[in-house]
């Protein structure tokens, strides 16, 4: 249970901070006049800045609480590492999908939702693979330095 928390207030941390230099740093792109935390879309929802940039901080907060839980799937030692990406990819998946649609990432119709899982496969794809790539120059280290 100190395991769970202590990764869910990482996940929370890193979350909102995450979202908020994300949103910031598209501010600056646009160069917004006023903060916006979200797409226009998303705004147009809530009365104030104020409401719109807490709930964006709760949303951030709740993607970065996917992002971690979801990390626990590789601490399953007697899961294979093919089965352990495969419920990490899963986690991510279905508990992001919902959340960027909330933010106002994109709207939900069936092109978007296929742009925006296409682009989530071959970004998952990317880091997974620069993930297998460090572990196995990792592991090749550890077991040369075994063999002097």
């Amino acid at each position: 249970m100190k395991k769970l928390l202590s990764y869910l207030l990482r996940g929370i941390t890193i979350g909102i901070t995450t979202g908020f230099l994300i949103s910031l740093t598209f501010a600056f792109i646009y160069q917004s006049k006023d903060y916006a935390p979200s797409a226009p879309t998303f705004m147009s929802h809530f009365s104030s800045s104020t409401s719109a940039t807490a709930v964006s901080a709760l949303l951030w907060a709740l993607i970065g609480c996917v992002f971690a839980i979801s990390g626990l799937a590789f601490e399953v030692d007697r899961w294979s590492i093919t089965k352990q990406t495969i419920v990490h990819f899963l986690i991510t998946y279905v508990g992001f999908t919902p959340l960027a649609i909330l933010c106002g990432w994109f709207p939900l119709n069936f092109f978007w939702l296929l742009f925006f899982t296409v682009i989530f496969v071959i970004a998952y794809f990317i880091i997974w693979l620069t993930s297998m790539t460090t572990a196995r120059h990792e592991v090749r280290a550890f077991n040369a330095k075994l063999h002097d």
